[in-house]
């Protein structure tokens, strides 16, 4: 009793970690459409037949983003859990045992976050957690169930149970269902009760047809973007795919998972511990799985392989590691002597990092997805034929691929803004956190100055850029709408930043000039930012800034800010 209750506290504790920043993730992409649910980019049919065989995680779509985002994020994250549990229970239940180790499970869940290679775009967007996560938990449900069947006797019940859960495996995702089939007709011939193994076959075989040879993948394929690949024999497109580093470089994100890899195998012969057969074959044989879903992009039509693709790849591997490591039981008695102690250890330091970087962007991302939306919002009352909104900005992560897709989707629409305006981005990044109240308040050097036309140059901040070292940003603050009182067409905001180092021999002029489009107004404030590469703020003498004719070629307004006197 005291054993479940405190696996109970560890799920918990898990799902509850994953619902922190699931839960602040913003719609962003492809939610939109299923959101808005409006047109047949929604329709499962017209998907079906015009774009994607991907049924089963369309349809996840549809369902979970129709419903309150926190019981959206609470969804995914007992499936994030939920898929984490089975691939540590896996082994127990090959091999008759079902045992839980809970110290196994913390070593799997902080490999899937540390070495995911796409983490935001797979696990937090919802739509991307709906093809990848969601239909890898499937996978996992298929193989637990089919052993747990494996030598009971089938009722109606489990026969229908079994059916549709190798189907909806089969539809995963196009490289898993390939070998998904694979490992269920290897495990017919390497399983002495075949009858269950010959029941699912089948079906998997059917689901991945029905993703494979769905009208939809053919009609894609004719788009304009797929014509040169299209044209090429499957034959040369693999060659190209093996021959160079293409293949080699899907496997660049796991090298966490390989090490731990080595470090058990070094736990195995100090401790003297010998692995059973039947796990060190399904770990031998998930392992090659993984690198046959990694091969199978050999035959794509699109090069080189979306990161979020190699997700598939991860779990198999992560469930190879789970039989890997199943013989190492941990003693409770000789904590420090246990080898899983330390391999928790090492994995906390880069677990961490990720952890706090990525739940602090998404909460970031949120923040600026309200003013990004205010901003549609507020522009449209004007019925502009183009509203401008800044990019997000994500901020600092342990790994770049942590970061949530960034394309906008049809944020316009979900604004209830007309479908004849366009939502464009700017044309320069902000290089700064605008969510963030105290940056957007920041007055690093306050100014007053008359910039004509009765605005006022409020302040200039010199700000680090987090997501890259030693790389830094402007901010020019304004107290009135520069858009109302120039032509964005016409004249743009000229930023000339004057520099020099030791090394230098004399001033150097970085130009950071941006358009008047690049405006953005919160809390009052008119913001323009714009990146200035490794320039520090001890290395800026002066600042020139005013409006720039591009009909005249003359400078209005022209101000000079001295920052370091050289």
């Amino acid at each position: 009793m005291k054993s479940n209750k405190s696996i109970f506290i560890l799920l918990a504790l898990a799902t509850l970690f994953v619902l922190i920043p699931t839960v602040f993730t913003p719609l962003h992409s492809d939610d939109f459409i299923y959101v808005l649910h409006n047109d047949q980019w929604s329709n499962l049919v017209w998907r079906y037949f015009n774009w994607s065989g991907r049924i089963v995680a369309d349809s996840f779509s549809l369902v979970v983003l129709q419903l309150p985002k926190f019981l959206t994020s609470l969804i995914q994250s007992l499936i994030w859990t939920g898929l984490i549990f089975l691939i540590t229970t896996l082994p127990g239940i090959v091999n008759q045992k079902f045992k839980f180790h809970k110290l196994h499970f913390i070593i799997i869940f902080m490999l899937y976050w540390v070495d995911n290679p796409n983490l935001g775009q797979t696990s937090f967007w919802t739509v991307g957690f709906a093809n990848y996560l969601f239909t890898n938990f499937l996978i996992l449900a298929y193989f637990t169930f089919l052993f747990y069947l494996r030598d009971r006797k089938l009722n109606s019940l489990s026969m229908v149970g079994l059916i549709i859960l190798a189907t909806l495996a089969g539809n995963s995702n196009e490289n898993t269902s390939i070998v998904i089939v694979l490992l269920t007709m290897v495990m017919l011939l390497i399983e002495k009760n075949k009858k269950i193994f010959l029941i699912a076959l089948p079906f998997t075989i059917l689901g991945t047809l029905s993703l494979l040879l769905s009208p939809g993948q053919s009609v894609r394929l004719e788009n304009p973007s797929f014509q040169v690949a299209r044209e090429q024999a499957m034959f040369e497109r693999m060659w190209n795919y093996f021959s160079t580093s293409l293949f080699i470089e899907t496997f660049k994100s796991f090298v966490w998972l390989f090490a731990i890899f080595v470090l058990v195998s070094f736990i195995y012969l100090i401790q003297k511990k010998t692995i059973q057969k039947r796990n060190i074959i399904y770990s031998i044989i998930f392992f090659f799985a993984a690198i046959l879903s990694n091969a199978a992009f050999g035959g794509s039509y699109v090069f080189p392989v979306a990161l979020r693709s190699l997700n598939g790849a991860l779990i198999l591997f992560l469930i190879s590691l789970s039989f890997y490591i199943d013989d190492l039981i941990f003693d409770k008695k000789v904590i420090w002597q246990n080898g899983i102690t330390y391999l928790i250890l090492l994995l906390l330091i880069p677990f961490s990092f990720g952890y706090c970087y990525a739940t602090k962007s998404v909460y970031t991302l949120s923040r600026q997805f309200k003013i990004r939306e205010n901003t549609i919002t507020n522009a449209n009352r004007n019925n502009p034929k183009v509203v401008y909104i800044p990019n997000f900005f994500v901020g600092k992560l342990y790994n770049p691929s942590d970061s949530i897709d960034m394309y906008q989707g049809r944020v316009g629409q979900y604004a209830r803004v007309e479908p004849t305006v366009s939502i464009k981005e700017f044309d320069k990044n902000f290089s700064f956190d605008y969510g963030n109240k105290k940056l957007v308040n920041k007055r690093q050097f306050p100014l007053n100055r008359d910039f004509g036309n009765d605005i006022q140059l409020k302040a200039i901040n010199i700000l680090p850029d987090t997501r890259d070292l030693n790389k830094y940003g402007i901010n020019m603050v304004f107290d009135n709408d520069l858009n109302k009182k120039y032509d964005s067409n016409r004249y743009k905001l000229f930023i000339h930043v004057f520099w020099k180092r030791e090394a230098n021999s004399s001033i150097q002029m970085y130009n950071a000039d941006t358009s008047l489009h690049n405006q953005l107004s919160v809390d009052g404030k008119y913001i323009f930012s714009s990146p200035i590469g490794n320039i520090r703020l001890k290395d800026i003498s002066t600042i020139k800034t005013g409006i720039y004719d591009t009909k005249t070629r003359n400078n209005l307004n022209e101000t000079v800010v001295n920052i370091n006197d050289k």
